[in-house]
């Protein structure tokens, strides 16, 4: 009974694992393309750390997600295949697989953390980075390093992995077989992967979200308590209403966005870490599948981007929907601030137009008209 479960389980998680490949890659796609060439505040930072966010996050499933497929939906059912992973396939493919899947990880988790500070910076109106940070070029030039640090850090993963080995058959025949993650090396490197991937993007996601919730609290709270006169309500009202409702709507969005991006990526992630740190030794009994199921949770959230942006964006999904549907988008060029001017000219009402006969008249019915 219980070797029937644990079959089922293997194939289960393998299955997840195709649909999260299948899922995620057009839909990471879809996100990059939208945020480089469709949405009206593309060049808002956090929006630019999104976009490469995408980038990366296409590459997560096709590393340890990739080899549970082929594991188990393919080669388990085949008989004549003697090695088990796909690692062990060749020495490439091990490293490839062991350096993408730790590279692609960490770097993901970083640009979240990026996109949260960029959003700190930009509500935090006295700090001098803030110049820096909204200028795009730059904005582009610190996800890059971050990419560039992130392969840096991991290349040691590159160098140690991959090994042969040559086992002795009970036929006395030594066969060449690819030996992954065996080295020493490894050991150290999980606790370094769990403070780079884990531990270190917790504590400032958490710092950055809480710093951002108060701050969005506070701005509500001082609007509420505000009393102004009507006359100067009404003269801030008129004079620019667009682009404030713009900025705040934006604002508010961008939060919401970020904030269910650290609550998912903490919730699908955490697991993993606590059996690592507290379980990892002492579990001995289907480790293997443990681990899978762990595995597939952290990918998750890596896939389920797409939907948190669906969810808190009405500008993501209007143009989602148009390039779904092959149809243009309203939004494709077109700034928030310039919907609003937009919204209030077809709404503002139209002053008639009277025929005067006195031609005194006219020079005040054209201002009235100019107006």
């Amino acid at each position: 009974m219980i070797n029937t479960l644990v079959y089922y389980g293997y194939f289960t998680f393998g299955l997840y694992s195709l649909i999260l490949i299948i899922a995620g890659t057009p839909l990471n796609l879809l996100c990059f393309y939208i945020f480089k060439r469709h949405l009206p505040n593309r060049s808002n930072p956090t929006i630019i750390v999104f976009s490469y966010l995408a980038l990366v996050e296409l590459l997560i499933p096709f590393t340890w997600n990739l080899n549970y497929v082929v594991r188990e939906l393919i080669w388990k059912r085949q008989r004549n295949v003697g090695i088990k992973n796909l690692e062990q396939h060749s020495i490439l493919i091990c490293k490839l697989i062991s350096y993408g899947a730790y590279f692609s990880l960490e770097c993901a988790a970083w640009l979240k953390t990026l996109a949260s500070f960029t959003r700190c910076v930009s509500l935090h109106h006295n700090w001098p980075i803030k110049q820096y940070i909204s200028k795009p070029r730059i904005m582009h030039r610190i996800c890059w390093i971050t990419i560039f640090l992130m392969a840096l850090i991991n290349s040691p993963t590159w160098i140690v992995n991959g090994t042969y080995i040559g086992p002795v058959d009970k036929f006395n025949q030594t066969k060449t077989q690819v030996a992954c993650y065996r080295s020493t090396f490894f050991q150290f490197w999980e606790i370094a992967h769990l403070l780079l991937y884990n531990f270190i993007p917790f504590v400032l996601m958490i710092l950055c979200n809480t710093y951002i919730i108060r701050h969005v609290d506070k701005s509500r709270r001082r609007t509420r308590k505000s009393k102004m006169p009507r006359s100067s309500l009404a003269k801030q009202t008129f004079a620019n209403p667009s682009n404030r409702n713009s900025k705040a709507n934006d604002g508010s969005r961008l939060t919401k966005t970020l904030v269910f991006i650290a609550v998912f990526f903490i919730a699908f992630t955490s697991p993993s870490a606590i059996f690592y740190i507290f379980l990892g030794k002492r579990v001995k009994i289907h480790r293997n599948l443990i681990t899978m199921g762990l595995s597939n949770l952290a990918t998750t959230s890596h896939v389920s981007s797409f939907i948190i942006y669906w969810l808190t964006s009405t500008d993501f999904r209007d143009v989602a929907i148009g390039t779904i549907c092959c149809r243009p988008s309203n939004l494709h060029g077109q700034t928030t601030t310039d919907k609003h001017k937009e919204r209030n000219v077809s709404i503002r009402p139209s002053v008639p137009l009277l025929p005067l006969s006195n031609s005194t008249n006219q020079e005040p019915l054209t201002s009235v008209q100019s107006s």
